[in-house]
Order: structure tokens, then sequence, then C-alpha cells
């Protein structure tokens, strides 16, 4: 009976905290939604599409910014959540080790922004690019996710979210404004990161101790496979639309940014459902192999089931969705019949999120590594070729058959595992 109670107790809190979670995520994924007719309408497709390809950028350079934290760190926090003491040592070194990062990180974005010909036409976009940047090294929404701490990652993604929403809508009035949205993305992260940063030290009393830089560079050496595999797979997620911007301009760019906004949307959600189960699955995992794998395999299984249901629904809605994003008559029917393409990527890839999780919390880093480097860079390639060869549904064709083999090389990993653990 009380055993009965307790688990009761403990499945309404997850629900609790799932709604606290999704609350934030849906102003997150809803957002880029409510400003984008808005920049198409003020900005034309060109302006959203250099937008988009500065937005990309500072994706790429977000992965060594976060640098496994949001894996390896997240799980460490998990798996030492009653011990504050591992848990204030873990994030002050995280921090140094970023700061370290985020100094290298602008390096290499000066180079690139200065002397590549491709950034450099739209400098000014890409360094207010950067703010974005600073704001994900500010960001602790991994400690929290780690800490299974909801109410504080809704909060970060409420605040930074309508700061930006409300800065596009007052500031951006003409089209050449374009230069500035991603600034005001960054400057909504930065603020919204800050305060729950400012929550955190006092909290745990946060401050240097004695070994912080050993510790900091000992963490650059061991997470450096995994941020290696990681940027190979920022290449394959955000390079696209820059080799879209290359091969067919920037108006390409920007019918292209319209669709993939709505499959990112997608991606988004299953980003966020990942880091909301990732903690508990892994201390599932941590306690019995057979508990944690049957708890993995209800999570997504449930989770595939309605992301069917979205993908189909879109579908059906097509012509009604692209309407909203200000598409012209000319351009709408080969828009519905791309966006339908398109649709095809996320039942493919709420999969691949599943099994990528599996393989995170079963220690199987270095085989996420080496899949992850060989597909990201045979990506690009199939990419480049289809782009090039037929136009902007090549895009969509090879986003798919890359997911597939994704899939196939994961299960042909994990197969032996599942069975033993039945």
């Amino acid at each position: 009976m009380f055993k009965l109670k307790y688990q009761n107790v403990l499945q309404n809190n997850r629900i609790k905290n799932f709604v606290i979670y999704g609350i934030g995520q849906i102003v997150n994924l809803v957002s880029p939604l409510l400003v984008m007719p808005y920049l198409v309408a003020v900005c034309e497709k060109e302006g959203l599409g250099i937008i988009s390809v500065g937005f990309s950028f500072a994706l790429v350079l977000n992965v060594l910014i976060d640098y496994g934290s949001y894996i390896n760190g997240t799980k460490e926090i998990s798996i030492n959540r009653e011990n504050a003491e591992i848990i204030k040592t873990k994030m002050v070194s995280i921090y140094v080790m970023k700061f370290f990062l985020i100094l290298i990180t602008f390096f290499i974005a000066f180079l690139l922004i200065c002397f590549i010909p491709f950034f450099n036409k739209e400098q000014a976009v890409f360094f207010f690019s950067f703010l974005y940047v600073i704001g994900q090294f500010l960001n602790p929404t991994w400690i929290f996710q780690g800490l299974e701490n909801y109410k504080w990652i809704s909060f970060i993604n409420i605040i930074s979210k309508a700061i930006y929403v409300v800065c596009i809508f007052i500031f951006i009035k003409e089209k050449d404004d374009y230069i500035y949205a991603n600034a005001y993305l960054g400057i909504g992260l930065i603020v919204s990161s800050l305060i729950g940063l400012i929550y955190l030290i006092k909290k745990y009393n946060l401050q240097f101790y004695h070994n912080v830089i050993k510790d900091a560079f000992l963490l650059l050496k061991q997470e450096f496979s995994l941020t290696f595999s990681q940027l190979f797979l920022s290449f394959y997620q955000y390079l696209p639309i820059m080799i879209v911007s290359y091969v067919g301009g920037n108006g390409m760019a920007g019918q292209y940014r319209i669709i993939e906004q709505i499959v990112m949307t997608f991606r988004s959600y299953l980003q966020m459902f990942f880091n909301f189960i990732y903690a508990d699955v892994c201390l599932q995992m941590h306690t019995s192999l057979k508990n944690g794998i049957s708890q993995w395999l209800k999570y997504n299984g449930l989770n595939y089931s309605f992301v069917l249901l979205l993908a189909f629904t879109a579908f059906a809605f097509a012509e009604q969705i692209l309407l909203y994003f200000n598409i012209t008559s000319n351009d709408l029917e080969s828009m519905v019949y791309f966006f339908r393409l398109g649709l095809i990527i996320p039942i493919f890839m709420s999969i691949t999120f599943a099994l990528k999780q599996l393989l995170f919390a079963l220690d199987k880093n270095n085989v996420y590594i080496n899949i992850t480097i060989g597909s990201s860079v045979f990506s690009l390639l199939l990419f480049f070729l289809l782009v090039k060869s037929i136009g902007l549904q090549g895009a969509f064709i090879a986003t798919i058959i890359i997911e597939i083999m994704v899939i196939v090389l994961y299960c042909a990993v994990l197969k032996p595992i599942i069975r033993l653990s039945k």
C-alpha cells in the first residue's frame, strides 16, 4: 500500500515537472514561429536567409562552448545530486574550462569573419550573432537539468525568448535591420542566464578552489573526443543552410530556413524530451540495466507516437502552415512539396535521438563519436552534391538518407546489449 502511494507521488511529481518544463520549452519553440513571418515581411526572404546563416554560425560555435557539459556534466550532477561538494567542484571547474573556450572561440570567429569572404561580406551579422555564444557560455541550464530543477530551466527560456520577441517587434523596422536580429536573441540569453547563474552562485557559495585550473584542463582533455564528435554533428545540423546559401543564394536559403524552422521545431522538442528524461534514464541504468532499458523504451515509445501524430497533422495542413509564413502564391506549390518531404525527417530523427540517449546512458561514447564523425563528413558531401544537382529537394533527401544510415549503425551497436538485458 505504502509502496503504491509512493510510486503515485513520484509519478505525479514527474508529470508536474514535465508540465513546468514543457511551458518553458513551448515558449522556446513558439518564439521563432512568432517572429519569422514578421522578419519575412520586413527583411524579405534574403534577409531571413542571412539571419539564419548567422544563427547557424553561432550554433556551431556553441558546441565548442558547451564542450560536453550537457552530456557528461549533466550526468555527473545527476548521479551526485545529493553531494553538494562534488556539485560545487564540477560547476566551478566546468565554468573555468568554458572561459578558456570562449576566448579561443572568439579568436576563431574573428579570423573567419575577417578573412573568409563568405563571412566577411556580412560581418556585422556574424559579430552580432556572437552575443548568442556569450549567452550560451553563461547559460546554467545544464546544471539545472542534472538537478532536475525545471522551474529554473523554464524561467531562463521564457525570459530569454520574451526579450528576443519584444526587441524584434520594437526595433526591426526596415529591411537593413536584419543585421540586429541575432543580437537581440543573444541579449535575451545573456540576461536570463546571468539571473540563473547568480542564483546558483549564492545557493552553493561558488568560489575558486586551489586546483581549479588543473581540473579545468583535465576536463578539456577528457571531453575532447566527445566535443570533437559533437562539432561534426553540429556541422551536419547547422552547416546545410550555409551550403544552400553558397550554392543557391540567400533567397533559396530563406526558403530552406522557413521549412527547416518547422523541422527544427520537432528537433527542439526532441532535444527537450531528451534533456527532460536523460537524468532519470541515467539514474535508472546506473541502478538496473533491465529496468533502465524498460523505462527508456516506455518513455520513447510514447514520444514516438506523439511525433508521428504531429508530423501527419502538419502534412495534412501543409498549405495553411506555409501561408502563415507569408509565402507568395508563386512559391506555394513548390514549397508545399518541399515541406512535406521535410516532414519525413523528424519521423526518423525521433528514433535517432532515442538511440543516442541509450548510447550515452550505457557509456558508449566512443562508438557514438566514431559514428557521428563518419556520418557527418559523409552527410555534408552528400548534401552539397544533391543541392548542386537537384536544388532544394536535394537538401531534404540528403538529410533523410543520413538519418536512416545513423539509425542502422546505432541499432547494430545496441542490439547485443538490449538482448543481454532481456
